[in-house]
């Protein structure tokens, strides 16, 4: 009996970590040959994660069903992208049946791994990931080939792969353009290669793999192109809803759509603009376990950055117009805020009328959520791999722990140009620095200036926040209960700011909001004529009656205009409540 009549449990773990090594090892050429089905070579990236997941956690079970189910868990959790979560559904169909696995019965479960990778997709693409699968159970249900020599076998079905896998380029007309294979498609074929390899215990790299192994490409001139959904949205939750009623109630809110699952789990992929409306609905239907978005117009943007030396980045805690981050080098990096352990992202799962709906409906007072080191270190190394120096302009260290991350972040990139910088600041402050880093950025000042420039620019920027009410700090502990009912029955409006340690002071507080408005105008109009304004900006929480009020007496006082107006981030509306307004600005002189 050879190796392939009777596959041993071992024999089967041992081969699926093989593969995975095999697809980790060339995650960079996967990257580059992303094209399909959006241009932001983020396909190694995905399926690297997912084989990551695989080896880590993956169980070696007492049966080989115990073990393939281990590996469904392990994939689904860890699967990212459409790539990624496609895989998973091939991966979870091994364990749909409970024999042992002899030959027969490994095709009928590749069989049913097609079956089950395509009726994940809401509209499958042929010339991608499924095709190979699909090729590979033709192969071996229709091979005339003799298994006895299962040397010479395995040969043949990796041959048979990379022909198929070199037609992708005549099925696909964005591959055609660019000449090069289906990135998905070379990661599947790169598992199964390094997965029969092992079971015939011959190394990848033998003259066989090497012969019949893809050419690596050359770099790819990625054309501009105009990405329709522009957010990756993922979310991993606990539901009984099934596939079907999960495609009909997402299916018009973007493309690619992937639904994966595994016995007690089910995993969304979907590229939409509505990230924040995929989340409330999903949460609905069960318990969110996690949720991922990705931002692939900024990630598309960055692979482009030929002429961009120096790129941002901040966190979502900075407050600045969207146009504008999208017209300069400058990617955020979010925040979540935790609702009943489910985790929103600041600015992309979350809005705030959304926000003050859940406060209102919960009676637990949300928290901030911290990223975590690997997804900060996940970003400064796609951004170093496009940029050759880094500014990381962060929330003031005395108001999050953001700050101290990078920090240990930035420990394995002692030889890069990277700066880091606290800002002392949040919101539109936060903001503004941001701003005028991106402008000398764009003028072309050299990396040591702006370096210098920074430290001048942290020292003259202050921010104002008019705050309406104090509920919110009240629920949030901030103050105490019994401080926040006597300014409510005194109708006390504070401005708060923050001085030059970073920390978050009360400038004054007034009876009532019309006498809390005219003492904030006086504050600016006291700057102007003391210190001089260099620039301002007003961002509000659902109040933009007062926000532009604001902007037309400070006109009136200083004679000049905001370089914008806008909405504050949730994290900060979080504590500062409904309709306060903030300005931020710029001092000529310190």
């Amino acid at each position: 009996m050879n190796e392939f009549q009777m596959i041993e449990n071992k024999s089967m773990y041992d081969a699926l970590i093989h593969g995975a090594k095999r697809v980790i090892e060339k995650k960079d050429t996967l990257n580059q040959l992303n094209v399909f089905p959006v241009q932001d070579q983020d396909t190694g990236n995905n399926l690297s994660a997912l084989m990551k997941a695989i080896i880590e956690q993956t169980k070696l079970g007492n049966t080989i069903d115990e073990t393939l189910e281990s590996l469904a868990d392990a994939a689904l959790i860890g699967s990212r992208g459409n790539s990624g979560l496609i895989f998973s559904q091939f991966l979870y169909s091994l364990t749909k049946t409970h024999q042992s696995i002899d030959y027969p019965e490994f095709i009928r479960r590749i069989e049913s791994g097609v079956i089950h990778a395509y009726n994940a997709i809401s509209h499958p693409v042929e010339g991608t990931m499924v095709t190979l699968m699909r090729k590979l159970s033709e192969t071996l249900k229709n091979t005339n080939q003799p298994i006895d020599n299962i040397e010479t076998y395995v040969d043949y079905i990796i041959v048979e792969l990379n022909k198929a896998l070199e037609q992708t380029k005549s099925e696909l007309e964005v591959l055609k353009t660019f000449g090069v294979v289906d990135a998905g498609a070379l990661g599947f074929t790169l598992f199964v290669e390094g997965f029969l390899q092992s079971i015939i215990k011959r190394s990848t790299t033998d003259d066989v793999a090497q012969q019949h192994s893809f050419e690596e490409p050359e770099t790819i001139e990625h054309d501009h192109i105009d990405i329709t959904y522009r957010y990756c949205t993922e979310v991993l939750l606990q539901t009984t809803t099934d596939k079907q009623s999960l495609t009909k109630l997402l299916d018009n809110f973007g493309d690619s759509l992937v639904i994966g699952e595994t016995k007690r789990l089910k995993r969304v992929h979907l590229h939409t603009n509505q990230p924040e409306v995929i989340v409330e609905k999903l949460s609905g239907l069960g318990q969110i376990l996690e949720s991922k978005v990705d931002d692939m117009r900024k990630q598309y943007q960055a692979t482009q950055a030929k002429d961009n030396e120096i790129c941002i980045l901040t966190d979502s805690i900075a407050d600045l117009p969207k146009i504008f981050v999208d017209s300069h080098p400058i990617h955020v990096h979010p925040i979540g805020i935790n609702f009943n352990d489910i985790v929103y992202y600041d600015k992309l799962t979350i809005n705030n009328h959304q926000l003050f709906h859940y406060i209102d409906k919960h009676e637990k007072f949300p928290t901030s959520f911290t990223p975590s080191i690997k997804s900060i270190d996940a970003q400064i190394n796609f951004l170093l791999k496009h940029y050759k120096k880094l500014i990381i302009l962060t929330v003031s260290s005395k108001m999050s722990g953001i700050h101290n991350l990078f920090t240990k972040a930035l420990e394995g990139y002692k030889d890069k140009d990277v700066l880091l910088v606290d800002t002392k600041q949040n919101s539109v402050s936060e903001g503004l620095i941001v701003y005028e880093v991106a402008k000398m950025i764009e003028q072309k000042v050299p990396f040591e200036n702006i370096k210098l420039a920074i430290n001048t620019l942290v020292q003259k920027t202050q921010i104002l926040v008019h705050v309406d009410t104090l509920d919110n700090m009240v629920r949030s502990g901030r103050i105490k209960k019994s401080l926040g009912t006597l300014g409510k029955l005194l109708r006390l409006k504070p401005i708060v700011s923050i001085n030059d340690a970073g920390e978050g002071v009360v400038l004054s507080k007034t009876i009532g909001q019309k006498r809390n408005f005219k003492k904030l105008v006086n504050m600016v109009s006291h700057i102007h004529k003391t210190a001089g304004i260099e620039n301002y900006a007003i961002v509000h929480v659902s109040n933009l009656k007062l926000a532009e009020k604001l902007k037309t007496e400070i006109i009136k006082k200083t004679g000049k205009a905001p370089v914008y107006v806008g909405e504050i981030s949730s994290i900060i509306a979080m504590n500062s409540g409904l309709n306060s307004v903030a300005v931020g600005l710029i001092r000529k002189e310190s």
